[in-house]
């Protein structure tokens, strides 16, 4: 029965692929932005679980603008429903103040996302210089009132035109938690995480981006409960669009991230954990036509084993499967205003057992489905500024799927 099930939503996944237009892959801020390893990520993890729509839902909320782009300067962001008590959220804003003389600058950002360790805030002030035309360099923090939480970042940018750009940094969370935390907590060694990211475009409409976020071994002990944990993670986007015939174009986005903490001592909570996450999605499109048809698939993996952290409290596994696929249209209805409808599709194999916790056992295989209905609406013709209204509606359920508003206005 399973087999048959499976059989019968790729089939109508190919189906959607040869015959319905498409929305090619859309940015999250997560991977094309430094994603430093937070304290809460090495003791706490995420707070919450996922179900069969959780990825469905977020997948479907991802921005529908390319711009504003990490790094430059504007608001942007979205939100949507995910279940009756949560929101996928992701904002971002950031502003550059020139002095006078144009060499210096202060930066002032703010940043609430969400990765597989839970959701977070970041607020960084700081300043930057220029060296020549096309090189600046910054330093930035994340500044609370417990000094020992302070984040700081140090930040270098190549971008010699418009359609090419080089990013790096280097993030030390908590930088001075060991003098001037309260906690008696201690790191034996801190967390530092390396990010590099670079774009370039080709055409109006090809291009590729690749990014790296890298935090070798980190060594945190908690003296409260009497155990140490280890941990690193290492996270890689590629993204690309290319000409492949005619008017039509070929894009591609792999995300992949591996996550490890071992956990030693005489407390210790529960086994060394891993995770190892791999989304691929792939699609064609023709942005140059009036309807701005797109069609793709995708394949979402996530593995996860051991020790959660104390937000959930438990240990066991978390493995999802995810195969389906997804299409899109742009349909005009006035000069500063247009639809772009989508349509997603997928199956969902879903194996999750909790030793402390077996009520939130969930092992299921089912085919989701989602339709989308973003209205779009120029704010700003100035700055390009787009707000988006996105009703949607479950298919497997027949039901409505949660709203989601997006606005993206560069500065």
């Amino acid at each position: 029965m399973k087999l048959l099930r499976l059989l019968v939503v790729r089939t109508i996944c190919l189906s959607i692929l040869l015959f319905a237009p498409v929305a090619a892959t859309m940015a999250e801020s997560t991977w094309s932005d430094p994603n430093p390893m937070r304290l809460e990520s090495i003791t706490e993890g995420r707070l919450f679980t996922y179900n069969s729509e959780s990825f469905l839902h977020r997948f479907s909320y991802r921005n529908l603008s390319d711009e504003p782009r990490p790094g430059q300067d504007g608001l942007w962001g979205t939100g949507g429903s995910v279940t009756g008590d949560q929101l996928y959220v992701e904002i971002n804003g950031q502003k550059t103040f020139r002095f006078d003389n144009e060499r210096y600058a202060v930066i002032a950002r703010m940043q609430r996302r969400e990765d597989f360790d839970g959701r977070f805030d970041r607020q960084m002030v700081g300043v930057s210089r220029r060296f020549g035309s096309s090189w600046e360099a910054a330093f930035v923090a994340d500044i609370t009132g417990d000094k020992g939480l302070v984040d700081f970042q140090l930040e270098a940018g190549w971008r010699p035109d418009a359609t090419r750009e080089l990013r790096l940094a280097l993030i030390q969370p908590d930088r001075l938690y060991n003098n001037k935390s309260n906690s008696n907590n201690k790191y034996h060694k801190a967390p530092t995480t390396a990010f590099l990211h670079y774009r370039q475009d080709l055409t109006e409409h090809a291009g590729f981006e690749v990014a790296l976020n890298a935090t070798p071994r980190a060594r945190y002990e908690d003296r409260e409960v009497g155990y140490l944990v280890d941990a690193e993670q290492y996270r890689l986007m590629g993204d690309g669009q290319l000409s492949v015939v005619a008017d039509w174009y070929g894009g591609a986005r792999l995300e992949l991230e591996n996550t490890r903490r071992d956990l030693s001592g005489s407390a210790v909570p529960g086994g060394d954990f891993r995770r190892q996450s791999r989304h691929v999605a792939v699609s064609i499109s023709a942005p140059e036509r009036s309807w701005n048809p797109s069609v793709g698939l995708r394949y979402f993996r996530l593995d996860e084993s051991g020790w959660f952290g104390t937000g959930l409290a438990v240990s066991g596994h978390n493995e999802r499967e995810e195969i389906g696929a997804f299409a899109s249209m742009t349909w005009r209805s006035g000069e500063n205003h247009w639809f772009e409808p989508a349509v997603f599709l997928g199956h969902v194999d879903l194996d999750r057992s909790f030793l402390e916790s077996p009520d939130r056992d969930r092992q299921t295989s089912e085919v989701v489905g989602k339709v989308i209905l973003p209205w779009r609406y120029v704010l700003h013709q100035e700055s390009g500024a787009v707000v988006s209204l996105n009703p949607t509606f479950r298919l497997h359920r027949f039901a409505f799927g949660g709203g989601n508003i997006q606005l993206h206005w560069p500065l």
